[in-house]
C-alpha cells in the first residue's frame, strides 16, 4: 500500500542523500528518482509581480502528485504580502507505506522573498528519510545572493537569479540563471518553449503553454494564460512517470 501526504513545497531533493536507499526496482528507489527528477531542488502560481506591494497576492496552489496513475504525494504553495515584499511558502510531504510500515519519508519546505520582481532571500530545508539539508541566502548590496549551507559552505549567486521552484513563470521566460532550490547551485541546461496544448488541470480542460527544462533529467512544465503553474511531469530512472496535477 502506498500513501502520500503533502502540504506545500519549497525546494528540491538532493541527489546523493538517498543513494544508499534508492535502489533500482525498489519502491523507495522509484519514488526518490521521481521526486529528484521533478523537483530538482524544489514546488507556484503566477509570474512574480512587477511590484509585489502593488499587486494582489496570488491564491494558493495545491497539487496532487501521481505516479503511474496512483497519487503518492501532495504539494501546496502559499503567498502573502509583508510590506513591499511577496513571501512565498512551499511545503511538501511524502510518505510511502508497505504492509502498514513507512518505508520512505520525505519533507521539504522553502521560503522565497521577492521585492519589485527580484529575489532578495531564499531559505530551504529538507529531511530526506532522516538526512537533513539546509540552505539560505539573502541579497547583497549589488543584488547578488549570498548563500550558506548547513555544512558551512559559502557562495554567491549572480543578480537576476531565479530559483527553479516552478511556480514562477519567469523561471522559463527570463534570461537569468536558474538555481536549484535544494542545493542553491546554478543548474545546467536550458528551457525550450514547446507551445500551447490542451491539458487537464483544476478538474477541467484548459489551454496551457508547455515548456521543457532540459538537462540530465528533463522536466515538462505547463502554465495557463495567466502565467499560473498548472502541471508538471518528470520521468524516473526506472521509466515510471510522475505528474503534478493542479487540484
Amino acid at each position: 500500500m502506498v500513501s502520500a501526504m503533502i502540504r506545500s513545497c519549497p525546494l528540491t531533493l538532493p541527489r546523493p542523500a538517498c543513494a544508499s536507499i534508492a535502489r533500482k526496482g525498489t519502491p523507495t528507489g522509484r519514488l526518490h528518482g521521481l521526486v529528484a527528477a521533478a523537483l530538482l531542488l524544489f514546488g507556484l502560481v503566477t509570474a512574480v509581480p512587477a511590484a509585489a506591494g502593488t499587486q494582489p497576492v496570488p491564491p494558493p496552489l495545491e497539487f496532487d502528485i501521481a505516479r503511474d496513475g496512483d497519487v503518492v504525494g501532495h504539494h501546496r504553495i502559499d503567498f502573502r504580502r509583508d510590506g513591499d515584499r511577496l513571501v512565498v511558502r512551499s511545503d511538501l510531504k511524502i510518505e510511502v507505506e508497505m504492509l502498514s510500515f513507512t518505508v520512505y519519508r520525505y519533507q521539504q519546505s522553502r521560503e522565497e522573498v521577492w521585492r519589485d520582481g527580484k529575489l532578495i532571500a531564499l531559505a530551504a530545508t529538507a529531511d530526506d528519510d532522516g538526512t537533513p539539508h539546509d540552505i539560505k541566502g539573502s541579497a547583497g548590496p549589488n543584488g547578488e545572493l549570498r548563500m550558506t549551507s548547513n555544512n558551512k559552505d559559502r557562495w554567491t549567486l549572480p543578480p537576476e537569479s531565479v530559483p527553479a521552484s516552478f511556480w514562477n513563470q519567469s523561471m522559463v521566460t527570463q534570461k537569468g540563471p536558474l538555481v536549484d532550490s535544494l542545493t542553491g547551485r546554478i543548474l545546467p541546461g536550458k528551457v525550450v518553449k514547446l507551445g500551447p496544448e490542451t491539458i487537464r488541470a483544476g478538474g477541467r480542460d484548459i489551454v496551457a503553454t508547455h515548456y521543457r527544462l532540459e538537462g540530465k533529467r528533463a522536466r515538462d512544465i505547463w502554465y495557463d494564460s495567466g502565467g499560473r503553474w498548472v502541471k508538471m511531469r518528470a520521468v524516473a530512472r526506472d521509466g515510471s512517470v510522475a505528474e503534478w496535477v493542479l487540484k
